[in-house]
């Protein structure tokens, strides 16, 4: 401080600077120098820096200004005569800073003497000035009363109709609408029915005036609904007129919450279309706005369907989310009369999208709209010719065609009139697939329903091509092997229409020419997929005994020669997940492949029955129909009203009857039931015991999440016989969370206890902990330190449990890294109560289907899913099975992060030992 005091006195005026900067930095970390007033009042008042005099003001706001018994300090006198000339300073900034730091004042003594030069300001020729005189005006109103400013109304409501900048008339109308509403009403009438005055209110440039009308609009409407007519008009020309984004915002939902009226909804509903279709518009906006169009929706769906055209155009967004979110809300107004425009709508641009690397995202949400569609309303995709864009587009573009190949298989075997159309297509394009997934899709789809076995069979062994089968990496090591090389003369034509020789090597010779396609997957990659080998050995043997007897004897040779060579072809597969280089050792066909491709070596030679081979649309039925149909009965049903159902009212219902537009619609409603009780088991369950019973001074924290933030609320009782004084919580953090707003240091009476409140910010879902100790001064005995236990935060109770479709985990669990693989054994023996503790003791959701969780009782397999506060995706495989001791097996969890994926593997561990 010595220092500090040093260069405020002697210091030139960059060191003044300086140090004025240190001052005010330490005064904000808890510091007190209560004589550096007086230094601060001779020497840098004195000086004609404008720089040092926004420190001074800046300084004045935070300095402690009253005695410890409440007093105001005697340096305030003379800090009222330095703020009193500034209030007269011909700079406009200095006057206007200095009105602001007096706004914030709230000591009557200071106020006498200053009100007068506030009152000078309101008058002042630059607008900047007049516009924080009146906010000073209205701080010193609300808190002093009208005793200390009587005719304060009566000055603002001159100043409102002589001014013309839209800045000061907006502060004056908050005053005016606080202080006295029926003024500020009066003007408001006067404004609104003057034709001059409302174009003025209306115009482009008044959108900070606007929405503090429209505000006290809603709230007279609310207050008295009669005069609710006499104001509609109004608002609906101001949502009409207005080219602010906020205010055409705030115009919708105060309609929605004035009135139902079907002309004043479908009004509101175009505002917000007309928000989500503005390219200039930001995309929170545009994701505020379908947030409030899927709210309406439950009760009005038919405004809505009626202009789900213009809603759907919002997919020219450049936003994923907005797309997304757009898509859905369309899907969920979909009926006969929209359908057709709908669908023609998204495969119009799903064909605009058709290779755009950077779109690959967007032709995944497209696709799943058409299916969608497809699914709700079969008819379309025939008559709309959506097989033929989902083939042509996308099936063969390796990121979206195992969707497609998913949505043609459900069609395929759900509507028999698509068939023969999908069946001549896949033909087609068979030997251009890219993909093994689509590949396996393809040939199911041909085995099952072949129109022409015979024609299935030869296009597919033309895309395996001709024998030998060997892996690439074997053919090079042969050539390599070879001592000799042969060359052979060859005749062609040449481009001038003569004849010459070429001479080719014959390592070139064998060379295969098939190397596309089929052919590729099985002999030109390195890691052979031989669950592609088995499915296509499954398909020949199912065709072939679709064939009439003459042509099953001519194909079964060549059937039993492919197979017997793919049985013999060799993988080098990748040394770990994470890496790209391969294995230097060959490996032969794994044993359950093996197995499976004998067994129809043997089918076709009549060694074994062919009865396995039947029954495979029954079994796609069977998990087809929870997947496409379960999700869009739930959607339904969620929306539906009965007739005798009771009218909810407001003020009498539950937390459960609660949705967004109420919580729009006034701030006191929202304060009765947006936070849970605090007396709740819940809070109980988040207290932590600090210090021990035997302490001194006792502490226990209670967390509290609000958002991203953590809210810690000390509890802290002095149990001693004397006065802790300047009692100072000191906090320190480790991992991804840190410390936004400190506990403040106090007194403690004798037996007294006291409330501190401070706030954690979270970064992430990784666990971290909070540490520190207790100082306090007392009495002959200097200062005392006491330590606090540690507050570990748990990365659960970030974690929120949310559904996915199957298909959806499936993409997650390929894309996610970091896994941990937890042992489980307990000797319980009830397999579907273990998984449900688990789910709800871990916050996640079981997506596995009821029915598949059901078809065993010695053994249970079964996903369950989650996601963060942070948009973190949680995933969990339980795989379990009765044995002697009791049920055993393994829980594989994957995160996007490591510490998430630690975290719920301790927490699994946790949760075995508390499972009873």
């Amino acid at each position: 401080s010595k220092e500090i005091a040093t260069l405020i006195e002697k210091g030139t005026e960059e060191e003044k600077i300086d140090a004025m900067k240190t001052l005010i930095l330490m005064i904000l970390q808890d510091e007190n120098f209560p004589r550096m007033i007086m230094t601060v009042v001779q020497h840098a008042m004195r000086s004609e820096s404008k720089y040092i005099k926004k420190l001074l003001l800046i300084y004045w706001e935070v300095i402690e200004k009253t005695n410890p018994d409440g007093t105001l300090k005697d340096e305030m006198v003379m800090l009222c005569n330095a703020l009193r000339n500034d209030l007269l300073s011909p700079n406009e900034f200095v006057r206007a800073r200095t009105l602001r730091l007096v706004a914030k004042m709230r000591y009557r003594d200071l106020m006498d003497s200053l009100l007068q030069p506030v009152l000078e300001c309101l008058n002042h020729r630059h607008p900047y000035v007049r516009r924080n005189a009146v906010m000073c005006v209205y701080s010193i109103y609300m808190t002093f009363g009208e005793d200390m400013f009587p005719d304060a109304v009566d000055r603002i409501d001159d100043l409102l109709a002589n001014e013309s900048d839209l800045s000061t008339k907006r502060n004056c109308l908050l005053f005016l609408f606080e202080a006295a509403p029926s003024v500020a009403m009066k003007y408001l009438n006067s404004v609104l029915l003057d034709e001059e005055d409302s174009s003025s209110l209306f115009g482009s440039s008044a959108d900070i005036l606007q929405l503090v009308v429209l505000d006290e609009l809603k709230k007279v409407c609310k207050a008295n609904p009669l005069e609710k007519g006499r104001y509609m008009k109004s608002i609906f020309t101001l949502s009409a007129t207005s080219k602010s984004q906020s205010v055409l915002f705030e115009c919708a939902s105060t309609i929605v919450q004035l009135t139902s009226l079907a002309s004043a909804v479908k009004l509101a509903v175009s505002t917000y279309i007309k928000l989500l279709n503005d390219p200039s518009a930001d995309n929170n906006v545009k994701l505020l706005a379908l947030e409030r169009l899927v709210a309406l929706r439950p009760k009005y769906s038919n405004i809505l369907r009626e202009q789900s055209i213009d809603i759907i155009r919002s997919l020219s967004s450049p936003s994923n989310d907005i797309r997304k979110k757009c898509l859905d809300l369309c899907l969920d107004l979909l009926s006969s009369k929209n359908v057709e425009d709908i669908v023609k709508y998204i495969k119009k641009e799903l064909i605009g999208v058709q290779g755009k690397k950077e779109e690959l995202t967007y032709q995944e949400i497209l696709i799943e709209g058409l299916h969608k569609c497809a699914v709700r309303f079969p008819e379309v995709t025939g008559s709309l010719g959506l097989v033929e864009v989902l083939i042509d587009c996308c099936l063969l573009q390796a990121s979206t065609s195992g969707e497609v190949a998913a949505f043609l298989q459900h069609l395929m075997n759900n509507y028999p009139q698509l068939a023969s159309n999908i069946y001549d297509k896949l033909h087609y394009i068979f030997s251009e697939i890219k993909t093994s997934t689509v590949y396996r899709t393809a040939m199911w789809m041909m085995a099952e329903h072949s129109e022409d076995p015979k024609r299935s069979i030869n296009c597919i062994l033309s895309a395996v091509g001709e024998r030998p089968f060997i892996n690439k990496r074997e053919r090079a090591q042969q050539t390599e092997n070879q001592t000799e090389e042969q060359n052979v003369h060859r005749t062609v034509i040449l481009p001038d229409g003569t004849y010459g020789t070429q001479i080719i090597s014959s390592t070139e010779l064998k060379k295969p020419t098939h190397v596309t396609g089929l052919r590729r997957l099985l002999t030109e990659v390195e890691e052979v997929d031989f669950y592609l080998v088995t499915v296509l050995a499954v398909t020949l043997t199912k065709l072939y005994f679709k064939l009439e007897k003459p042509q099953q004897d001519k194909c079964l040779k060549e059937i039993l020669l492919v197979l017997t060579g793919l049985v013999q072809l060799r993988t080098y597969p990748k040394k770990s997940k994470t890496e790209n280089s391969y294995s230097e050792v060959a490996f032969s066909i794994d044993p359950d492949n093996f197995e499976r491709i004998v067994h129809c070596i043997q089918t076709l030679t009549g060694l074994v029955d062919s009865d396995w081979l039947e029954g495979g649309k029954d079994l796609y039925k069977l998990c087809d129909d929870y997947s496409y149909k379960h999700e869009e009965t739930e959607n339904e049903q969620g929306f539906a009203s009965q007739p005798d159902d009771l009218i909810a009212v407001k003020q009498l219902r539950g937390r459960e009857g609660i949705n967004d537009i109420d919580f729009t619609e006034d701030e006191a409603f929202k304060a009765l039931f947006s936070e849970i009780e605090n007396d709740s088991e819940a809070s109980l369950k988040r207290v932590k015991q600090l210090t021990g019973l035997g302490d001194p001074v006792y502490v226990e924290c209670s967390m509290k999440l609000n958002h991203y933030d953590i809210v810690l609320e000390f509890n802290i009782f002095n149990r001693t016989s004397e006065t802790l004084q300047n009692l100072t919580l000191e906090l320190s953090c480790q991992g991804d969370i840190k410390i936004v707003e400190k506990p403040q240091s106090c007194n403690i009476g004798a037996a007294k206890s006291i409330t501190l409140k401070g706030t954690v910010k979270v970064s992430s879902t990784q666990a971290g902990s909070i540490f520190g100790n207790i100082t306090y001064d007392v009495h002959r005995a200097g200062m005392k330190v006491l330590s606090l236990n540690e507050i570990n935060i748990d990365a659960i109770e970030y974690i929120v449990p949310e559904s996915c479709t199957d298909s959806e985990f499936r993409k997650l669990w390929q894309e996610l890294k970091w896994e941990s693989q937890v042992p489980v054994k307990h000797n319980k023996a009830d397999l579907k109560n273990f998984v449900n503790y688990l789910a709800q003791q871990a916050h996640m959701q079981i997506v596995t289907p009821e029915s598949v969780m059901n078809c065993s009782s010695q053994f249970l397999v079964c996903n369950l899913y989650a996601k963060s506060r942070f948009a973190e995706d949680a995933l969990m495989n339980v795989s379990v099975e009765l044995g002697l001791g009791g049920l055993c097996g393994t829980t594989r969890i994957r995160a996007k992060s490591e510490g998430m994926a630690k975290c719920l593997g301790e927490r699994v561990n946790l949760i075995q030992q508390q499972y009873n």
